[in-house]
């Protein structure tokens, strides 16, 4: 009987610590949305502010979280009910453009960094190029929608940090609350918006923090 009971109270008490960590990877998951930032500056003709975690300058931690070299790339489309309309309606066309100037973007700082590799390693130019897109191909994931599993991981920490760098897109049904582009905290870039054209103009706006451009090619 003893031996029941301890063994009932163990496994209520692995239950009970899985569910507390579980919960406190979900609470650091959607600690990334809140809008007390301690830097924030708007863009007056835009009516898009920039926010970020640090004191300072937002507009250079956005330019410095993207300038960073990382392993990986992670770009997040929006969540499960953002989906689902864009699956039922069609009309998601900004999304899909801010997407692709974001991921463009991506590619095209790690594409530069393992270009320059090539290069040191005795590539030639073409030789440098294709590896440089073999390496973007691997390494930045962009057609992501959000689900519980993806959630938890971003909240742990095992994407979105020094090494992994995550983008997400996040519009009103994904629980935008305003118009801004912020760094929650290292290794992680939001763009949120009321609706998904500013989400488009916020993406050329990060080309031009970045001076960037992937729409002129």
């Amino acid at each position: 009987m003893a031996r029941r009971y301890l063994l009932a109270t163990f496994f209520f008490a692995v239950i009970l610590i899985g569910a507390l960590v579980l919960n406190s990877w979900y609470s650091s998951y959607t600690s990334l949305f809140r809008s007390d930032f301690p830097s924030k500056v708007l863009i007056e003709n835009e009516g898009v502010s920039v926010e970020a975690y640090l004191p300072g300058d937002p507009l250079a931690l956005v330019n410095a979280t993207l300038y960073h070299h990382y392993d990986r790339v992670t770009i997040i489309l929006g969540s499960g009910d953002t989906k689902d309309y864009c699956d039922r309606t069609g009309r998601c066309q900004f999304r899909t453009l801010a997407a692709v100037e974001v991921s463009c973007l991506a590619g095209k700082l790690m594409g530069s960094y393992y270009y320059e590799t090539a290069r040191e390693m005795g590539y030639n130019d073409s030789e440098a190029r294709r590896f440089a897109l073999e390496q973007v191909s691997r390494r930045v994931s962009s057609g992501n929608w959000l689900t519980f599993s993806l959630k938890l991981a971003i909240g742990r920490g095992k994407i979105g940090n020094e090494r992994h760098l995550l983008i997400i897109l996040r519009g009103p049904l994904d629980g935008a609350v305003g118009n801004r582009i912020y760094v929650p905290r290292k290794g992680v870039l939001v763009l949120e918006a009321l609706d998904d054209k500013t989400l488009y103009r916020e993406a050329l706006l990060i080309e031009g923090i970045t001076g960037i451009s992937c729409s002129k090619g």
